[in-house]
């Protein structure tokens, strides 16, 4: 007997393979939307003042590449002046012994380095100020990337003597844990493919070795990704890897290289270039470039009073959006003005990362005026 599913229960059944993924590989992710952005934990010796405080300044710079989207963030003289007193952003912190390097973060490694040499350490976890952060970033005029971010789709094969392989989500090798690694650090929601019969069947190793991004979208799309990535990696010499990466967002392709470089660095190079290509699409720019343009948007399928709450609510966790306001109801629609701090375009973007609205042909606006859009409320999704 065959079984149907309907679009969109498929889309739920691989964002739930998604969430299972990612849960299972650092609890840090749900879906998209990611949780401890503004949190990190580093490895220190010694529970003394002056390594809290060096843990505090490491920290709090992964925390603004993280939330920034942004390496080049460092390089912002104003605000790295700000950041040499960390305190004043630190909300709470904890220790916590651990011999577990490998769940730290990767800039926490120079510490690690200059820790007593024994089994156990201490963990340091900082959380900051999510408001104090995203003020600074916003005040010397660095970008704010919100926590709901595209998620990435990595089909990678390596090589090993002549073998090659492509990582799938449920191995746990040194590979897929420096990757995982990679995205905590830089906030990138990845995952792996499966790699059951469909994707024995429809993928090939030489398929991804080749780089052929074209013939990996159609076995993608059970997985509902915003973006695709193709690469893959050998072992140049020793313990150093080498290799590329093909990267592509809504119809953007980026290349990418890796020489010579240990795991972590090799990892870190490919995601931190990922995310710095999709924070350049999403992140929100602050500082005196901040637009406040408007835009009407009209919703419809409103129909309770849950419905307007929950798309209120929505719409104002829109990273583009400063303030939504009420100005019609009719029916089953509403309209809304909303103030942007961010442009247009990456409004959209934005709707375009969730499937709790849909955009309509709209009888009510000029479909030439972009300034007014139509969408659809999503009751499946609502918050």
């Amino acid at each position: 007997m065959k079984t149907f599913f309907s679009e969109n229960s498929i889309k739920t059944l691989a964002k739930l393979a998604f969430l299972t993924f990612i849960l299972s590989f650092s609890g840090l992710l749900t879906a998209a939307q990611i949780s401890g952005l503004y949190q990190s934990d580093v490895l220190v010796s010694s529970q003394s003042a002056a390594e809290r405080q060096e843990a505090f300044n490491l920290a709090l710079n992964e925390v603004l590449v993280r939330v920034s989207g942004k390496t080049s963030v460092l390089d912002n003289a104003q605000l790295m002046d700000v950041a040499k007193q960390p305190d004043q952003f630190v909300q709470k912190f904890s220790y916590e012994i651990t011999d577990n390097r490998n769940s730290l973060v990767t800039l926490a490694t120079e510490t690690a380095q200059k820790g007593r040499v024994g089994s156990s350490f201490y963990r340091i976890n900082v959380v900051f100020s999510r408001l104090a952060v995203s003020q600074a970033l916003k005040k010397y005029g660095e970008p704010v990337w919100g926590s709901n971010r595209p998620s990435v789709l990595i089909w990678l094969a390596s090589d090993n003597q002549g073998k090659r392989t492509v990582l799938s989500a449920g191995e746990e090798t040194p590979l897929s844990q420096a990757i995982k690694r990679a995205a905590k650090v830089r906030g990138v929601p990845i995952y792996l493919p499966v790699m059951d019969l469909d994707d024995e069947a429809a993928v090939s190793s030489s398929d991804v070795w080749g780089l052929f991004i074209d013939s990996l979208k159609s076995p993608s799309d059970r997985y509902a990704a915003d973006s695709l990535v193709v690469s893959r990696l050998g072992q140049s010499r020793g313990d150093l890897w080498s290799g590329q990466w093909v990267f592509e967002l809504k119809g953007i392709v980026y290349r990418g290289e890796i020489k010579d470089q240990n795991l972590d660095e090799g990892a870190m190079s490919m995601i931190a270039s990922i995310a710095e290509s999709l924070a350049e699409r999403y992140a929100i720019l602050g500082g005196e470039s901040s637009l406040n343009s408007e835009v009407e948007l009209e919703v419809s399928d409103i129909v309770t009073m849950e419905d307007y709450v929950a798309v209120t609510r929505y719409i104002n966790t829109l990273p583009p959006v400063n303030n939504a306001q009420l100005t019609w109801a009719k029916g089953e629609k509403v309209r809304f003005i909303i103030s942007l701090n961010g442009y247009l375009e990456q409004l959209l973007q934005h709707i375009e990362l969730d499937t709790k609205l849909t955009e309509e042909i709209s009888q009510s606006f000029n479909a030439d005026d972009s300034a007014k859009l139509y969408y659809r409320w999503s009751k499946l999704n609502a918050l």
